[in-house]
């Protein structure tokens, strides 16, 4: 998976060239595409990771123009985090650079290969959904 990972590495580059963004950046503005108006204990929850770690990342996001923070209206101690017009262009592009990038790299492929990738990776991701919701509920990140 590490090497296979390391595949990515030009659209990385591409992605921090243009944008200034790491992969975990990209990937809390990926979340907050898919469902705005999470707190920060719920962006930690997703990219598994400290609440002041996400605190960290959304300074500088909010500073960059691409997030917005904005107190709940149902409880004002709560803040919530919405994508800005220039944090939805950059997943937009990204995910479509990333997109054409994988296309390119599956294109030899026969058929029969495309499809039994398509499955494997079905089935990786959907395990991988599974351990997080264990991770999210208490259960250790590494077993032993």
């Amino acid at each position: 998976m590490f090497l296979a990972s390391g595949l990515l590495d030009p659209v990385r580059l591409s992605i921090w060239d243009r944008e200034g963004l790491t992969v975990t950046q990209l990937r809390l503005l990926v979340f907050l595409s898919e469902e705005g108006g999470l707190s920060n204990a719920e962006l930690a929850d997703r990219l598994l990771v400290t609440r002041p770690s996400v605190s960290a990342l959304l300074e500088r996001l909010e500073r960059g123009g691409f997030i917005r923070r904005e107190v709940a209206l149902h409880d004002r101690r709560g803040i919530r985090i919405w994508l800005e017009e220039r944090g939805r262009q950059a997943v937009e592009t990204s995910l479509a650079e990333a997109g054409e990038f994988g296309r390119e790299l599956l294109g030899e492929l026969s058929d029969p290969d495309l499809e039994e990738l398509t499955a494997t990776l079905t089935r990786f991701v959907e395990r991988g959904r599974a351990r997080r919701a264990a991770i999210l509920n208490g259960a250790p990140a590494v077993r032993s």
